[in-house]
């Protein structure tokens, strides 16, 4: 039964429109939530606190070239932007997770770590080494044009191969909370969980950040208040470990998360914005595909590979298709 629940999570099949939708999303999530990115700023701190994780360490010293970090955020932009819409994908996609790896690993470079930034790496990465450009691309619309002139177009089935790459992201997006929430038990133990605790971090963050309400000021004067946020707090991040096996148990466990970082935000000016992919990849994508799909034929329906007139009209779900 064990291993019969693991492939299912792993291997069942999938289409490869459901992972196409992931990667237009992901891809076009982080372009926008990256487009205001700046590096060039680290090239002017001094050498003197240049303490480089260990990915970073074949280099002597900081980056002192601004004008070539300004080049490769540039180029890593647009990769972000033809990775979603399927523009020469392949090398899109690796040059979105190369240059990705510098550009945000750059900063954890000078003494302290930037724990937003380590999911989106991971994702393009697993992007990069799947299937996700082998439907809904503009590179399959041209391809697609040749071969209806030769009289023969390709049509791809659904695989276990357009299953592994979400699950896999799914399941590193839950384990980075997993993990805070028993960082928090390990190295604080339960003294973390204490209304005092909980209220030296939340004063601490509002002497760095401005946030957009008072909240933060107001709840820190409870203490019953800072006491339930600090039991909840880990509470909500350790069940991101079960939540992978039980599939109610991660609905929850996703909004209590969402919600946490919501209040954070408006409490503490502290905004999490990396990580609205990794929610992104629990949405029904699959069950959408017929609702952001036109009912009716579109003009330029023929130039797209996963239009045909036996399918319009119907999602890409088996689900739904049986109806």
């Amino acid at each position: 039964m064990m291993v019969r629940n693991w492939q299912r999570y792993w291997l069942t099949p999938a289409t490869a429109e459901h992972l196409a939708l992931v990667r237009a999303i992901g891809y076009g999530l982080l372009f926008l939530i990256y487009l205001p990115l700046d590096d060039r700023g680290w090239t002017q701190v001094s050498p003197v606190f240049w303490m480089p994780i260990s990915a970073f360490r074949f280099l002597s010293g900081p980056p002192g070239n601004a004008a070539l970090i300004g080049v490769l955020q540039i180029l890593w932009k647009i990769s972000l932007l033809t990775s979603a819409i399927g523009l020469v994908s392949r090398a899109s996609m690796a040059t979105a997770a190369a240059l990705g790896f510098f550009l945000l690993g750059l900063p954890n470079c000078f003494g302290k770590i930037h724990h937003l930034d380590g999911f989106p790496v991971l994702l393009l990465t697993i992007l990069a080494l799947s299937r996700c450009s082998d439907a809904l691309t503009v590179d399959g619309a041209l391809r697609s044009n040749r071969e209806m002139r030769r009289g023969r177009q390709a049509r791809t089935g659904a695989s276990w191969q357009y299953r592994w790459p979400v699950r896999l992201a799914q399941t590193l997006f839950l384990l980075v909370f997993f993990a805070a929430g028993y960082a928090k038990l390990r190295n604080g133990g339960l003294a973390w969980m204490t209304a005092a605790n909980m209220r030296s971090i939340w004063l601490g963050e509002l002497l760095t950040h401005t946030p957009p309400t008072a909240l933060g000021g107001l709840l820190a004067k409870s203490t019953w208040l800072s006491q339930f946020a600090a039991v909840a707090t880990v509470i909500v991040e350790l069940s991101a470990l079960p939540a992978l096996f039980v599939r109610r148990l991660r609905v929850l466990t996703l909004v209590g998360l969402f919600a946490m970082q919501v209040f954070i935000a408006l409490m503490l000016g502290v905004y999490f914005t990396p990580h609205l992919v990794g929610y992104a990849l629990f949405l029904p994508w699959e069950r959408y595909y017929g609702f952001l799909w036109p009912l009716s034929r579109p003009p330029l329906a023929p130039c797209f590979p996963w239009w045909s007139p036996s399918t319009t009209r119907r999602p890409i779900s088996n689900r739904f298709s049986q109806r």
